[in-house]
């Protein structure tokens, strides 16, 4: 994770007006998380309103079930994120844009390492469209 936040560090400011800015965000969030805690609402932030949603039922269960109040943003695992590889230095993003769809296409440095990472766009700034499986129904 070092050497990817080097590598963020050698580029232009990231910013949610593109896709792979607000993915670079998202990861520097999420690698923040591990010791601090406002990170993990910062990467809420960014991502789409269908995982926000998604979230926010996972913590509505999670209240039900535990008695504890739990906030949407604390679903996502602080101090468990990592990844399984950093991004190549040239190249290591590509952004294929259809409309309000994105898709920022992640490869490694080594083969096999790739990672397709589906955003959208909502009010003019790009969200991560995290696939959050769907709960199952209580029995």
């Amino acid at each position: 994770m070092a050497l990817l936040l080097s590598l963020l560090a050698c580029t232009d400011t990231p910013t949610d007006e593109t896709p792979s800015g607000a993915l670079r965000l998202f990861l520097e969030a999420m690698d923040k998380s591990d010791w601090d805690a406002e990170a993990r609402k910062d990467a809420y932030d960014l991502l789409s309103r269908r995982a926000r949603e998604g979230l926010a039922e996972r913590a509505r269960m999670a209240n039900t079930l535990s008695g504890r109040s739990f906030e949407p943003w604390e679903m996502l695992a602080q101090g468990r994120f990592r990844l399984r590889f950093a991004p190549r230095r040239q190249g290591g993003m590509v952004e294929r844009i259809d409309g309000d769809r994105a898709t920022v296409v992640v490869t490694g440095s080594r083969d096999g390492e790739r990672a397709e990472v589906p955003l959208v766009r909502e009010a003019e700034a790009w969200r991560v469209d995290l696939d959050l499986p769907p709960l199952r129904p209580e029995e």
